[in-house]
């Protein structure tokens, strides 16, 4: 038997495979985020740099939630994409809200091809580059966009420890092979090696490791299948007596806790005279 293909989590591939299963990018679980996480520290991060005349532009943007969220404290919002369906539905509810200030792309910013990357912006245009979880690979041309002066803000997912219960589950469903799982390596040292490239500096980072409650066998089961071919993988009935007792053995006072950590991080752009 041919062995099952699975795209790795947050590969080009990847991404177009999650678009053919929900409409947009989100997470399909409801869980409970402890306080003082980095999601919660990145909205209000790029809220010390609003401004009327700010322009922004947003790397990896999904379905345009972030872009239309913000639009109305800047200047003007581009935020880009590269599936489709996304910017389909982005362009959607921005008609429905009405924001005039957002403008959509589906737009790849890496060329293969020339072996370069290249930002939907031109030279010299962008106040404040901001990217909620998504690639690095962007740092390479944002000192040519970015005006002297100009910010860039992101989010990063950080590397999160497996849980002791991956194990018990099939080997399709392990942590490591969901789109949660986001690797080994150290985040923080591939932001600092992609901006020492692109003759940048960190200004300041903070990580952020916070509990994750999943308190149903349910939403534990949309979280390590997300992004996985669902015709290929186990339902949630064969597999609940698994769940069931991982939860038995493994779950606390509220149900099963995972780590949620998040690398935030900020540079600014100096051109020299």
């Amino acid at each position: 038997m041919a062995e099952l293909y699975i795209p790795r989590a947050h590969s080009n591939s990847w991404y177009e495979h999650l678009a053919t299963l929900q409409a947009g990018y989100y997470y399909p679980w409801n869980s409970e985020i402890g306080e003082r996480n980095g999601e919660q520290a990145f909205l209000e991060l790029i809220e010390e740099y609003k401004g009327t005349a700010v322009n922004v532009l947003e790397v990896g943007c999904g379905h345009g939630e972030l872009a239309l969220s913000i639009a109305d404290r800047y200047g003007h919002v581009t935020a880009y994409d590269r599936i489709p369906s996304y910017i389909e539905l982005a362009n959607k509810s921005k008609d429905d809200t009405g924001a005039g200030n957002v403008e959509f792309l589906c737009y790849d910013a890496q060329n293969p091809e020339l072996h370069q990357t290249t930002l939907p912006a031109r030279t010299d245009s962008v106040d404040l580059i901001i990217c909620r979880r998504g690639p690095l690979h962007w740092i390479e041309d944002a000192a040519r966009v970015c005006r002297d002066g100009a910010w860039i803000v992101a989010l990063n997912p950080m590397e999160e420890p497996i849980p002791a219960w991956s194990s018990k589950l099939p080997h399709l469903l392990h942590f490591e092979n969901s789109g949660r799982h986001t690797g080994t390596g150290s985040i923080h040292q591939s932001v600092e090696n992609r901006l020492h490239q692109a003759g940048l500096t960190l200004h300041s980072g903070w990580s952020f490791d916070v509990p994750e409650t999943f308190g149903s066998t349910h939403e534990l089961y949309r979280m390590i299948t997300w992004g996985l071919p669902p015709r290929k993988i186990p339902s949630y009935e064969d597999i609940r007596y698994k769940l069931d007792a991982i939860f038995d053995r493994y779950g606390e006072k509220d149900g099963i806790v995972l780590r949620h950590c998040r690398f935030l991080w900020r540079a600014q752009i100096h051109k020299s005279k």
